[in-house]
């Protein structure tokens, strides 16, 4: 569909080349905080009156005479020292939710980046390891920008890059090979795989030299070492099956699993194009790195003395494979914000050898917190993601028997499961991804702030309302949306393509859901305002088609953030 924001921008850049001719200047579309002043404001009037040295108001309001409104704006005002503010007329927004509702499930999508293909790194959890709530965060993220690039066009590409390779394997083989039993490790694959890696770094604390026994088995490994492959091999696997199960049940998914051992036969090209470039040398010790002009960065280091590589060698060669395979218009890694040097450092190398012109970005985030619990894989007090999972529900299966006694427990329990599990990711995707979260279970399950049960509640609520409504036909009337509440919630609701588009473009997912929350507060504001199945029948029609296309909206901007709704709650 075609956004009200871009007509509105080719609007007033048509009434500027015509009234003050070749100038550039780049027209910005803002939602005003209050609705007196509109439904999207423009600022192009500061801009011109800087180039032109004129009074921005005297331009601001030269455009609002000039420009020609189309029947779906009722008026554009002047305001302040040279706003253009436009007020969307009620007329089209009538018209508009019965467009809303017919669209149904693709309503918010659009076709912004169609032709274009993004590549995406999220969850990568390490093999060997049980996911812990950290892992949350890249997984959740991930899965929210896969569908919002989706939502505005792109061909998306969903890779999981596997922490299956580097030294810490060649610790875990070590500790299996001396402490290890198949047995043991069979029954309860990933605890007891967990339990050899910490015994391993208990150990090295008595005896420092386990860790060159460590690094000697993982370049036996990476050596082709029979039994060390095999043993690896096994893992590996056994540690897939228990990343699916976590997937399945927060119905995440991907295209391709490539682990950071697919890279291995990748690595010496790159290697040798490196140093064939001169942007890779022999630093101390002999170990390979790649210095930066004017130590714009630390060296990022490519090889080590010992002939082993690591990250930076294997997330180059993966950019490459990456562009040789798909040639991708954007390259985006969603990784924890402690590792901005390095993606600093292996995208600015990336740039100097020229392996892509797509664009390399890190999608960064700050951590999750519990309270008065610290996670540290190496001493094995991991916070496990699936005892939260569990937890969450179980508190979910509260609050639904609290609210809805009478379903039946099989619709209790699967309630509790939307509820619990869109109730971990909201509380992850409501926030700024930039910041650290502390997660806190009172807020994440309340139905009164700015939660997934509180937009879950009011979509069930508004989904009630139309079960009683029969099976009238809505199509006709002649109503016009007139009352502030109505008109407050209506001309929200053409803005959820626009907010997706923004969202997907900043790579926040919270953009979504700071829209999704007002969404809900005018419903509410509305339904506690205005009769809806009592009302005259021309009003209750027009009124009902606001209720529907209200829940289009919540539905499926909560389906961008991997969430979904209850009909019943």
């Amino acid at each position: 569909m075609n956004l009200l924001k871009d007509k509105i921008a080719f609007l007033v850049e048509e009434t500027v080349k015509k009234e003050f001719g070749d100038i550039e200047f780049q027209v910005k579309i803002d939602y005003p905080s209050a609705d007196a002043h509109g439904d999207y404001s423009v600022n192009v009037a500061f801009e011109l009156g800087k180039k032109l040295g004129k009074a921005s108001r005297a331009i601001a309001e030269t455009l609002a005479q000039k420009i020609k409104l189309p029947d779906w704006i009722s008026r554009v005002e002047c305001a302040g020292p040279g706003f253009l503010n436009f007020f969307i007329a009620p007329q089209f927004l009538t018209d508009f939710l019965q467009e809303v509702i017919d669209e149904g499930e693709k309503f918010g999508s659009s076709k912004i980046a169609a032709g274009k293909t993004v590549v995406t790194d999220t969850s990568h959890p390490n093999v060997a390891k049980p996911m812990g709530v950290h892992h949350l965060l890249s997984t959740i993220i991930g899965c929210a920008l896969n569908k919002m690039f989706n939502a505005v066009g792109y061909k998306v590409i969903r890779d999981n890059y596997l922490g299956d390779y580097g030294t810490q394997f060649g610790k875990l083989i070590y500790a299996y090979k001396t402490w290890g039993s198949e047995e043991t490790v069979k029954k309860n694959p990933i605890p007891e795989l967990l339990k050899l890696y910490v015994k391993f770094h208990d150990e090295v604390e008595k005896d420092v030299a386990l860790e060159d026994r460590g690094r000697a088995e993982f370049k036996k490994l990476e050596g082709g070492d029979s039994e060390n492959r095999k043993l690896w091999k096994w893992i590996v696997d056994l540690s897939l099956q228990e990343f699916q199960g976590i997937y399945d049940r927060l119905d995440v998914s991907f295209d391709y699993i490539h682990g950071e051992s697919f890279y291995e036969d990748k690595m010496r090209a790159i290697i040798d194009m490196g140093i064939k470039k001169g942007v890779f040398v022999t630093g101390e010790g002999g170990a390979l790195i790649a210095p930066f002009e004017n130590e714009k960065y630390p060296p990022c280091l490519i090889k080590k003395s010992d002939g082993a590589t690591l990250y930076a060698t294997r997330d180059l060669a993966r950019t490459k494979y990456w562009e040789d395979t798909w040639h991708p218009d954007l390259m985006v890694m969603v990784v924890d914000v402690a590792q901005s040097l390095h993606f600093q450092q292996f995208f600015e190398v990336a740039r100097m050898l020229k392996i892509t012109k797509a664009p390399n970005i890190h999608v960064s985030f700050g951590r999750m917190s519990f309270p008065e619990k610290r996670m540290s894989t190496r001493k094995g007090n991991i916070i496990l993601l699936e005892e939260v999972l569990d937890e969450a529900e179980e508190r979910a299966l509260k609050l639904v028997e609290e609210k809805n006694p009478d379903l039946s427990e099989k619709q209790k329990k699967a309630v509790a499961r939307q509820v619990g599990i869109g109730a971990m990711k909201y509380a992850v995707l409501s926030q700024n991804r930039t910041t650290d979260i502390t997660f806190t279970w009172d807020k994440m399950l309340s139905l009164e702030g700015n939660s997934a049960p509180y937009l879950q509640y009011v979509y069930a609520r508004a989904r009630a309302i139309l079960r009683k409504r029969g099976e009238e036909n809505f199509r006709g009337g002649k109503y016009i949306l007139t009352e502030p509440q109505e008109l407050a919630l209506a001309k929200l609701l053409p803005k959820l393509p626009e907010v997706v588009v923004h969202a997907a473009q900043e790579f926040k997912p919270n953009l979504i859901a700071n829209y999704l929350f007002e969404v809900a507060q005018r419903f509410n504001g509305f339904y506690a305002a205005q009769e809806v199945l009592k009302a005259k029948p021309e009003i209750r029609a027009a009124r009902l088609k606001l209720v529907e296309a209200a829940t289009v909206v919540i539905k499926n901007g909560l389906k961008l953030l991997g969430i979904e709704v209850p009909e019943e709650m």
